[in-house]
């Protein structure tokens, strides 16, 4: 199991109904810079958002196993394979 360490005086602090306004942004902050936020109601924390650790292997983002088809070299071979894929299925149009 893996142990979270947060920093509660340096996360953000909002309101359930300015958190559910903008979640999509909090759980971007989260994610891409490691920030928390508290989540209070009625001025009292109730919940907290933290970023999960990264870790490697299947858990990885579909981007990270992606990345390695997105150098411009392989990017290069795959332009128009599409279009010489239907060349030689269907023959070069007349």
């Amino acid at each position: 199991m893996t142990t979270l360490s947060v920093d509660l005086d340096q996360a953000v602090r909002m309101g359930i109904a300015e958190a559910k306004a903008h979640l999509s942004s909090i759980v971007e902050r989260a994610e891409k810079n490691g920030e928390a936020a508290v989540l209070e109601r009625y001025g009292r924390p109730a919940a907290l958002v933290v970023p999960l650790p990264r870790t490697g292997g299947a858990e990885r983002r579909a981007r990270g196993l992606l990345a390695e088809y997105a150098d411009a070299d392989k990017l290069a071979l795959e332009e128009g394979a599409f279009a010489r894929a239907m060349a030689v299925k269907h023959g070069s149009p007349a």
